[in-house]
């Protein structure tokens, strides 16, 4: 669930992440005997709930600050991912829909400019 309260696909692709996932929600699930469903909240604050927009803004915030990764934002993952994707030939229709995008446009707006990616589309034109 999104900031916008819009339902969200998370793809799980690395076997590493997968089966930490599965383990935390296992712990989860013997510690307060849940199961999930679209209305829990994965991840809980220290107080219990859900965690809140400002919260993970804030959480994002802080992570990078200790990597020591300057101008990095809430976003950044997001815009990085996009831009990654469009770099390895995957078409704009298929990124906007991975990235939850209503319209091309906004994931036009997410790709990043790369000098030296636009470089070398002028260079394999010749």
């Amino acid at each position: 669930m999104t900031k916008g309260r819009k339902k969200r696909h998370v793809f799980l692709t690395n076997s590493r992440v997968i089966d930490a996932f599965r383990h935390y929600l296992h712990d989860r699930q013997k510690q307060e005997g849940i199961l999930f469903n679209y209305d829990a909240a994965l991840f809980l604050s220290q107080k219990g709930d859900a965690f809140s927009p400002n919260t993970l803004q804030q959480l994002f915030h802080c992570m990078f600050r200790e990597a020591r990764l300057q101008g990095a934002s809430s976003h950044f993952g997001r815009r990085s991912f996009a831009t990654a994707l469009i770099e390895k030939g995957i078409d704009i229709k298929a990124v906007s829909t991975v990235m939850g995008h209503s319209s091309i446009a906004m994931t036009a707006k997410y790709v990043q400019n790369n000098p030296v990616r636009l470089k070398q589309i002028c260079t394999d034109l010749f």
